[in-house]
């Protein structure tokens, strides 16, 4: 039987809360054909790599949300040359949400069933590959800064759940319409360019891009990001916020927005200067850049599909 290397991040929301027991639970689905690894740093992640590679691990199952994929996959890409096993997404994070673009379902618990049940069977396995994205020499799949951000830092503060979650989104919708000097709203000053093309608009709401579809909550507005092989699909909003509130259910079911001041394109790389320091997203982690950042394609890893 073809071995499952099971990696759990004790910091996950859902360990450290207790809502999840991680010990042996794995184990006790999966019996001889799973090897669990329970990590809390970054070193742990490249010593759990290592000895996948050389147990010769078919398959990764990474026990986390986006911030913990995000940080095996970058992780994993540096010992197996950038070519890491198939990846099956064990959702316990607080966002899930390249496991919601594959459209994974249930909890962690069914989806290793339901894995190690097809491949006893003999059944074959189904691969969809996503893109990532390369920043400052991580792998992601979904980048932001200015608002993202900015929503993120603000959210983080305050502890998270899912009734804070959706408090602070109608916050964000309040404010945009009271004209308030919100700390959501500082945006991004700086020289934007989208492959060849320098945007003509250097004040931003935000930029968000990605290689999935959804940012959580139901919302959809990246709906271009497998278009094209290779490219990611990148918005950058100049709108004020008023005027991007109007245009949130467009947001959210994935409808574009016909604006001036709201591009949006595939394309392979972008690259942001500013000439002070500003905060940004990669799957929901938080990362500060002194002025210049270049975000391109990534390496492309393939996802089990269960």
């Amino acid at each position: 039987m073809k071995k499952i290397g099971v990696i759990v991040n004790l910091n996950s929301r859902k360990f450290k809360l207790g809502k999840i027991n991680p010990e042996k639970t794995f184990e006790s689905i999966a019996k001889d054909n799973v090897i669990v690894k329970y990590t809390k740093t970054i070193d742990e992640i490249v010593d759990v790599a290592k000895e996948f590679k050389k147990l010769g691990v078919e398959y990764i199952a990474p026990s986390g949300g986006d911030g913990t994929l995000h940080h095996i996959v970058t992780q994993f890409s540096k010992v197996y040359n950038d070519k890491i096993p198939p990846v099956l997404i064990l959702k316990t994070g607080t966002m899930n949400n390249v496991a919601t673009s594959l459209e994974i379902k249930g909890d962690a618990n069914d989806v290793l069933h339901r894995f190690i049940t097809q491949i006893k069977r003999g059944h074959d396995v189904k691969i969809v590959t996503r893109h990532t994205l390369l920043i400052d020499g991580r792998y992601c799949f979904l980048f932001g800064n200015g608002l993202t951000a900015d929503f993120l830092d603000v959210y983080y503060s305050t502890g998270k759940s899912y009734r804070k979650l959706v408090g602070l989104i109608l916050n964000i919708i309040v404010e945009a319409f009271s004209h308030s000097d919100s700390k959501l709203f500082k945006g991004f000053t700086g020289n934007i360019t989208c492959d060849s093309e320098t945007l003509p608009f250097k004040d931003v709401l935000g930029i968000l891009a990605g290689t999935v579809e959804t940012i959580g909550m139901g919302f959809y507005p990246l709906f271009r990001a497998n278009e094209k092989d290779g490219q990611f699909h990148v918005i950058v909003c100049a709108m004020k916020p008023k005027d991007l509130a109007k245009q949130i259910i467009k947001l959210k079911k994935g409808i574009p927005i016909n604006n001036t001041l709201y591009y949006e394109k595939t394309v392979k790389e972008i690259v942001l200067q500013s000439q002070h320091p500003f905060m940004y997203t990669m799957d929901g982690d938080l990362y500060h850049c002194d002025g210049l950042l270049k975000v391109s394609t990534g390496i492309p890893v393939q996802f089990i599909v269960v």
